[in-house]
């Protein structure tokens, strides 16, 4: 599976939202580029493209950010995955010659297992494995 910087950079916007969701409160963009490390103009339309297949919201003004849609523990990567980049967990589907029935079978099985990964990584358990140790 190949990750794209899109695919990338959305999973860690959507996570730092993760670690600050309370249901209510909204974090700014700005704070998720400068926390990410992620170039802003290219987080707008990040955002906006998470908006638009309804895993975040935006709240607009001089008190606006950016939340989840729903509790980090009902959102999977695997539904990041399947909205920003459908074919990212494709295989290939020529079954010609001798091999090619054996090949695609392996490929499927590996987009398989990538599956069952990516729905198995919630926001919740990721944040949670995000957040930083301090040690004393």
């Amino acid at each position: 599976m190949r990750i794209s910087q899109k695919l990338d950079y959305a999973s860690r916007a959507l996570v730092h939202l993760a670690r600050k969701h309370d249901g209510e409160s909204v974090v700014r963009a700005d704070a998720i580029a400068q926390s990410e490390a992620i170039p802003s103009s290219f987080l707008a339309q990040i955002l906006h493209e998470l908006k638009r297949c309804g895993l975040a919201t935006s709240r607009r003004g001089k008190t606006g950010g950016w939340k989840l849609t729903k509790s980090p523990s009902q959102i999977t990567l695997l539904e990041l995955v399947e909205a920003l980049e459908p074919d990212a967990l494709g295989s290939p589907s020529d079954t010609a010659g001798e091999s090619g029935a054996v090949v695609m079978e392996t490929f499927v099985a590996a987009s398989d297992a990538s599956r069952e990964v990516l729905k198995k990584a919630t926001l919740e358990t990721l944040a949670a494995s995000a957040e930083p140790m301090y040690f004393i």
